[in-house]
C-alpha cells in the first residue's frame, strides 16, 4: 500500500506546487514585466530630461567660455593699443567653432576682423545698424543673437556673440564672434538621442540629422510642433509624433541662460526594444526558477520522507525494545544522523549571534559617542561660520550684518540699555595714502586703525564696525559723555603714537578724525549716527586728527 500512498502524496504535492508556486510566480512575472516596462518609460523619461539639461549646460558653458575670451580681449584693449590683425586671428585659432571675428569702434565701424580673408572685406564696414552692435552699445551687456543668415562677410547660417569694450570708462565699440550653428554645442556622445535647438523666436538653430529640420524653420510650422508643448525640465510619459516618418518619440526640453530652448528626442523604440528584451529574459528566468523550485521541493520531500522513516523505525524499535537496525542513529537522540549537523550549526549560529549582538551594542555606543563629538564640532563650525559672516575679512571689524545683530541685541535689553555712544571715525587722507604707499600698505593701515580702536573699547561689550572704505563706527553702550570723549581722545592718541608715515598729511603721519554723538535709546541710533557724521565733518574742517561732538 505504501507505493500507492506515496504516489498519491506526490500528486497532491505537485498540485499544491502548481497552485502555491507556479501560478503566483507567473502572476509575479507578469507584474514584473509590466513594472519593468513602466520603469523603462521612467528611465527614458529621466534620461531624456537629463540629456536635455546636460546639452543645455554644455551649450551655456561653451558660450560662457567664448564670452570670457571676448571679455579678456576687450579688457586688454582697454589697457593697451592692440593690433587687431594679430589678436583676433589668435582668438579664432584658440576657439575653432568661430567662423569670423570683428572689432568695431564706438560708432560701429569695423576696425579689425579675422580670418585674414574676411578682414580685407570687413574693415571699414559700418555695422551700427546690427543688433550685435546696438544691443551692447545701448545696454552695456553681452549679446547672444537668434538664428540668422549673414549678409556682410557671407551668407552662411549664423549665430553671433558680442561683448562691449570700453576705454577710459567710455564705450569704445564691440567685439563680435560669429558661430556656425552646427558647432554651437557637441551633440555627439549622447547615444541614440536626437537634438533640436531653437532660438528665442522658435526658429531652428540646429537639428540633428534624424529630425529632418532645416536652419531658420519655425518649429511650430513643422512636424516637430507637438513637442513644443513640453515643459522645460521634464519629458512626456506619452510619446508624441515628431519623427520625419511619423514615428513617435519622447521629448524633453531645457532652456539655456541665453533664452534658447534645447530639445532631446528619444525615439519610442529605445524604450520598447529593451523592455521587450528584458521581459523575455525575465520570463525565462522565472520559468527556470519555477523548475528549480520544483526539483528542490521533490528532493527535499524525499529527504523528509527518509527522515520520517528513520524516526518511525526508531520509535518502533523503542516500542518493541529491539536493537536499532544498521544505519539508524545511535544513542537516544530521536533525529537522523544527517540532521544532527544542522542542529549543531544552529547552536553554533546562536553563539555567534550572541557575540555579534554584544559587538553591535558596543559599536552603537561608539557610534553614538562619535555622533555626539561630530555634532559638537558641527555646532562649533556653525558658530564660527556665523562669526565670519558678521565680520569684515580685511580688518576683523563687524560688517553691516554684524552691526545689525549687535543693534538687535541692544534693542532686546529695552529699558536696561541706558545710553549708547556713537563714534564715527575716518582715516585722514586715506586715498592719498593708498595712492602713495599702495593698496597693501593701505590695508595694513586700516588694520592698524582697528587695533587702535580696540585697544580703548571693551571686548564683547562694544562694537567696532567697518562702515565702508576707511570709515568705521564704534557703538559703546552704557557710558557717559565724559567717558566717551576720553575714549575718542585715547583712540586719536593711540593711532598717532603708532607713527605711521603719511607724507601727504599735514601731520606727517597717519591720523584719523572722529565725530561723537549720544543716543539714549535704540530708536535714536539713526539720528545719533547723523549727528556723529556732522561732527566728523566738523573735525575734518578743523584740521583733522581731532574729534567733535
Amino acid at each position: 500500500m505504501q507505493p500507492a500512498v506515496r504516489r498519491g502524496l506526490y500528486r497532491q504535492f505537485l498540485g499544491l506546487l502548481v497552485m502555491a508556486v507556479v501560478l503566483p510566480s507567473l502572476a509575479f512575472g507578469a507584474a514584473m514585466v509590466l513594472a519593468r516596462y513602466r520603469a523603462e518609460l521612467d528611465e527614458i523619461d529621466a534620461r531624456t530630461a537629463a540629456s536635455a539639461h546636460v546639452l543645455a549646460h554644455e551649450l551655456d558653458e561653451s558660450l560662457a567660455a567664448l564670452q570670457a575670451s571676448l571679455h579678456v580681449l576687450a579688457a586688454a584693449g582697454a589697457r593697451h593699443r592692440l593690433d587687431w590683425s594679430v589678436e583676433l586671428p589668435e582668438l579664432q585659432r584658440r576657439y575653432p567653432p568661430i567662423l569670423t571675428l570683428i572689432a568695431t569702434d564706438a560708432h560701429g565701424r569695423v576696425i579689425g576682423a579675422a580670418p585674414a580673408a574676411a578682414a580685407a572685406r570687413a574693415v571699414g564696414l559700418d555695422v551700427s545698424d546690427r543688433d550685435y552692435f546696438r544691443q551692447p552699445a545701448r545696454s552695456g551687456r553681452d549679446y547672444i543673437s537668434d538664428a540668422f543668415v549673414g549678409r556682410g562677410l557671407g551668407s552662411d547660417p549664423l549665430v553671433v556673440v558680442s561683448v562691449p569694450r570700453y576705454r577710459d570708462g567710455a564705450f569704445a565699440g564691440v567685439i563680435e564672434a560669429s558661430l556656425a550653428p552646427a558647432h554651437v554645442y557637441d551633440e555627439n556622445g549622447h547615444g541614440d538621442y536626437e537634438t533640436v535647438l531653437l532660438d528665442r523666436a522658435g526658429r531652428v538653430i540646429h537639428a540633428s540629422g534624424g529630425i529632418g529640420l532645416k536652419f531658420m524653420q519655425r518649429a511650430a510650422d513643422t512636424g516637430f510642433a507637438p513637442a513644443l508643448a513640453q515643459r522645460d525640465g521634464g519629458a512626456a510619459r506619452r510619446a508624441v509624433p515628431v519623427m520625419p516618418d511619423g514615428g513617435h518619440a519622447f521629448v524633453a526640453a531645457a532652456r539655456t541662460r541665453g533664452g534658447w530652448t534645447l530639445y532631446a528626442v528619444a525615439p519610442r523604440e529605445l524604450a520598447a526594444r529593451p523592455a521587450l528584451e528584458r521581459a523575455m529574459s525575465m520570463i525565462q528566468l522565472l520559468l527556470l526558477a519555477v523548475l528549480g523550485a520544483a526539483l528542490a521541493f521533490v528532493w527535499y520531500a524525499r529527504v523528509l520522507a527518509r527522515a520520517s522513516s528513520l524516526l518511525l523505525q526508531r520509535l518502533r524499535a523503542l516500542a518493541s525494545g529491539a536493537e536499532p537496525a544498521l544505519g539508524l542513529p545511535a544513542g537516544d537522540v530521536p533525529m537522523p544522523e544527517e540532521l544532527q549537523p544542522v542542529l549543531a550549526a544552529i547552536v553554533d549560529l546562536s553563539t555567534r549571534l550572541d557575540h555579534a549582538h554584544a559587538e553591535l551594542r558596543q559599536s552603537l555606543a561608539e557610534r553614538e559617542h562619535d555622533v555626539a563629538q561630530r555634532t559638537e564640532q558641527l555646532r562649533a563650525a556653525l558658530r564660527e561660520l556665523d562669526r565670519v559672516a558678521c565680520t569684515d575679512p580685511l580688518t576683523g571689524a563687524l560688517n553691516r550684518r554684524g552691526r545689525d545683530e549687535f543693534v538687535q541685541a541692544l534693542a532686546a535689553q529695552g529699558a536696561r540699555l541706558g545710553s549708547v555712544a556713537v563714534l564715527l571715525l575716518d582715516v585722514d587722507h586715506f586715498k592719498a595714502y593708498n595712492d602713495r604707499y599702495g593698496h597693501r600698505a593701505g590695508d595694513e593701515a586700516l588694520r592698524t586703525a582697528v587695533a587702535a580702536i580696540r585697544a580703548e573699547v571693551r571686548e564683547g561689550d562694544d562694537a567696532v564696525v567697518r562702515a565702508g572704505g576707511e570709515e568705521f563706527c564704534v557703538l559703546i553702550p552704557g557710558v557717559g559723555r565724559a567717558r566717551v570723549l576720553n575714549i575718542a581722545r585715547a583712540i586719536l592718541l593711540g593711532l598717532y603714537r603708532r607713527d605711521i608715515e603719511h607724507r601727504d598729511s599735514e601731520h606727517g603721519r597717519l591720523t584719523c578724525s572722529i565725530g561723537v554723538a549720544m543716543a539714549y535709546s535704540v530708536d535714536e541710533l539713526d539720528a545719533a549716527m547723523d549727528r556723529a557724521d556732522e561732527a566728523l565733518y566738523r573735525a575734518k574742517r578743523r584740521g583733522r586728527n581731532g574729534f567733535c561732538s
